[in-house]
């Protein structure tokens, strides 16, 4: 199973879903950083070429097909992948997903800051707009936890209760340092396809697609999700009522049974 990360963020992510559910349900779970995240080279583009890499590591490694887990950012590259490479996509489950913010009425339960940041991204890879992650890039490295605090305060109960467990603050952010610690071009080039479309028709994804989010999640909003859905054939979505952006991770078993469920 393929395992797509979310941002900023690295393949040790996956290192969030315990090892015993990967053992319950007979797993090997196989992440790959995008372009430019950890020790990776840039490769800015479109999601179908920042994608490609899965389907490179695959090759090396024998893998003729597989199921594919996206969290967050990762979700909207799961999809250019699915609809690019059909034959190779056996399934897609999407945690907490990302799509194009290309349609603002949908995106109106997005957090402000995001919103505003939006405008700022659209300007592509321009000076400014590197500086600016440069500067981000280099908060994160002094401060991984201090980082994260600003993002979670909207964060149900459950979620902070469990973002309080030390392990897991120290993974996140042992994962986050990871991600930006060559550079911050992968973290950039994610952030600027977010007001761009998908370069892919939707039609084109032919595998089953299975959605879990939370109904409170103003990181990516639910109406953003359930737009793209509907014009998937083949689309399932799952709700967790009253969580926010981490909920799903709350359910790593879910999550995992649903890609292997045939």
């Amino acid at each position: 199973m393929l395992y797509l990360h979310g941002q900023p963020g690295s393949r040790r992510e996956q290192l969030l879903i315990p090892a015993e559910v990967l053992e319950r349900f007979d797993v090997r779970l196989i992440s790959v950083d995008r372009p430019g995240y950890g020790n990776t080279d840039p490769l800015p583009g479109d999601r179908v070429t920042r994608s490609s890499d899965v389907l490179t590591v695959c090759d090396a490694l024998q893998i003729d097909s597989f199921p594919l887990v996206a969290v967050s950012a990762g979700g909207s590259y799961a999809l250019a992948l699915a609809g690019s490479a059909p034959a190779r996509v056996e399934r897609v489950v999407l945690s907490s997903a990302q799509m194009p913010y290309d349609d603002r009425a949908a995106i109106q339960e997005l957090q402000p800051a995001q919103l505003d940041l939006l405008p700022f991204v659209e300007l592509g890879r321009v000076d400014p707009v590197i500086e600016v992650f440069e500067l981000v890039r280099e908060a994160l490295l002094a401060d991984p936890h201090g980082f994260m605090a600003p993002l979670m305060t909207t964060l149900s109960a459950p979620e902070q209760q469990w973002l309080d467990q030390p392990t897991i603050r120290d993974m996140l952010a042992d994962d986050m340092v990871e991600g930006v610690r060559r550079s911050a071009d992968g973290f950039l080039d994610d952030m600027v396809t977010w007001p761009k479309p998908f370069e892919i028709d939707l039609n084109e994804i032919v595998c089953p697609v299975r959605a879990i989010h939370a109904t409170a999640d103003d990181w990516e909003p639910l109406a953003n999700l359930r737009r793209i859905l509907a014009q998937i054939d083949d689309a399932q979505l799952i709700l967790l009522d009253q969580l926010n952006h981490l909920g799903t991770q709350l359910h790593p078993d879910l999550v995992i049974s649903l890609a292997v469920t045939s």
